[in-house]
């Protein structure tokens, strides 16, 4: 058994988040520290360790945001993979902004420092998601020793770190997997269809699509499914992945979660709920409600629609949008998220630190009467 050695009460959640429902966990003790000034957070396996290590590669953070690692390995893809037997790390880098050569280093850093905690891995993937797709396509195409291959999520494939004028060569030298969402499909599909000397069998860069709107807007079911997949492409190669439906070009890798069990109350005049917290985002701390959008049609709450958000003696008008976007800055919004459940929050602006939200409060939505407007 590896043995961990910090307790990061702070950003631990308690809660395991799955796509059928949630339910609560002890607090999972985290190894912290900084290397070159860049934060890392890693998780260890209860069982032995199986050699596996899993990193992730954050996307875009504005510059005065804090430097923060933020796993939380009570999602469902880490908690699966760590009762399996792997190690998951995180960094935040050394800074935030535009930063992609930075990022590798300090990718390649906490590697090392697993290896020489923890020992030689037999296996080192690593899932960056929008910048942080951008900074593994690049690894992907350096060869850099020690890694094993790459998932991006929502690759931002266009993005330029100031001062550099290369962009990617297309030719990726170790295996590579593209999660795209249907509306940023365009950019990975062009880099996989434009891949420099693939092998018919061993392809470096696949692709999987999401049939989904949105950035990086991807449940947990389908992150654990890219990892595995990725596995799979590492050990068999290309032809032992799934294979698209007839007539498509590439495999649909969308997974629909299924409703669980309501885990809110309705007021007794059918007009509103009450919630609770069940995750907050350490950077822009936007919140995870226990809330499906069935809850949202017992009351009667139409999308587009305003509501009332309760938090203790505050009242804070809210809109049920589609996304960020669907309000003005500064104002709050609500929107499901790819697992069911919905994300509470102000465009441009934190939403905790606005409402003094924290994981387990409960919270109170109404619907506006006539009288209220």
């Amino acid at each position: 058994m590896i043995r961990r050695k910090y307790l990061a009460a702070a950003a631990v959640v308690s809660v395991l988040v799955l796509v059928f429902g949630a339910a609560r966990l002890p607090a999972i003790e985290l190894d912290r520290g900084t290397i070159a000034g860049a934060h890392y957070a890693i998780a260890t396996p209860d069982s032995e360790w199986n050699g596996h290590v899993l990193l992730l590669a954050h996307g875009y953070r504005s510059e005065n945001a804090p430097l923060v690692a933020d796993l939380q390995p009570a999602h469902t893809t880490y908690a699966t993979l760590l009762r399996e037997g792997w190690i998951i790390g995180k960094t935040s880098y050394r800074r935030n902004g535009l930063i992609v050569a930075d990022g590798v280093s300090d990718l390649v850093a906490l590697r090392q420092h697993i290896a020489a905690t923890y020992g030689q891995p037999t296996r080192v993937i690593v899932k960056g998601d929008s910048m942080g797709g951008t900074i593994v396509t690049l690894m992907a195409e350096q060869n850099i020793t020690g890694f094993d291959g790459y998932v991006a999520i929502g690759a931002a494939l266009d993005l330029r770190e100031p001062g550099q004028v290369a962009g990617l060569s297309l030719a990726p030298q170790r295996p590579f997997l593209f999660i795209a969402n249907r509306s940023e499909f365009e950019g990975p599909r062009a880099y996989v269809e434009a891949q420099i000397h693939p092998t018919p069998d061993r392809p470096m860069a696949v692709l999987f699509r999401i049939n989904r709107d949105g950035h990086v807007n991807v449940n947990q079911a389908e992150r654990l499914f890219a990892v595995r997949s990725l596995m799979t492409l590492i050990e068999r190669g290309a032809p032992a992945l799934p294979a698209p439906s007839t007539g498509d070009a590439y495999y649909d890798a969308t997974q629909i979660p299924s409703p669980g069990p309501s885990q809110v109350r309705v007021d007794a005049d059918n007009r509103g709920l009450t919630a609770r917290v069940q995750e907050i985002s350490a950077i822009y701390g936007n919140a995870w409600l226990n809330i499906q959008p069935a809850d949202l049609e017992t009351i009667g709450l139409k999308r587009g629609t305003w509501f009332q958000l309760h938090v203790g003696d505050s009242v804070f008008r809210t809109r049920y949008g589609s996304d960020f976007s669907s309000v003005e800055r500064g104002q709050w919004v609500m929107f499901p998220n790819a697992d069911g459940f919905v994300w509470l929050s102000r465009n441009w602006a934190n939403a905790a630190e606005t409402a003094d939200l924290n994981v387990g409060d409960e919270i109170q939505i109404r619907r506006y009467s006539p009288t209220d407007r």
